[in-house]
């Protein structure tokens, strides 16, 4: 019979320790992220103006480069913008729709809520980073 009441002393002991996970915690990491990521945004706006400057100076590249083809580089100029465009309006995008408000919705609902939105600005990182590596690979090569 002791070893019964200790057992369930026990018992009640560990589910009384085990607190449910608080949504706060996951939307304060979810906008820990989300400052990380910004940091990046600054990069990818400093990188759409050097492209931008160098696609409104090729005769400037040219004279400095003669052995490239312009027509060519503004090719590769114009999709590198589209791509870094198109990582700066997902984080845009991300912003506009994330809601931190979790009014109506119950713990766990909040909670899932947040992962699901952790998972989206992972990605919006990782997009980030890729466009970020395209343009630094690119500029690489007048750097010689």
């Amino acid at each position: 019979m002791k070893k019964l009441v200790g057992a369930m002393l026990l018992a009640i002991t560990a589910v009384a320790c085990t607190q449910p996970v608080d949504y706060k915690k996951e939307r304060d990491a979810v906008m820990k992220f989300h400052d990380v990521v910004m940091g990046d945004h600054s990069t990818i706006v400093n990188y759409q103006m050097k492209l931008d400057t160098l696609q409104q100076n090729m005769a400037v590249l040219k004279t400095k480069y003669p052995e490239i083809d312009t027509l060519k580089e503004k090719e590769t100029i114009t999709a590198l913008l589209k791509d870094l465009t198109a990582a700066e309006d997902s984080m845009n995008d991300w912003m506009h729709k994330f809601e931190p408000d979790i009014t109506g919705k119950s713990n766990e609902e909040a909670i899932h809520y947040f992962q699901k939105e952790k998972a989206k600005i992972v990605a919006v990182d990782s997009l980030y980073k890729k466009e970020i590596k395209s343009s630094e690979d690119y500029f690489s090569k007048f750097r010689k």
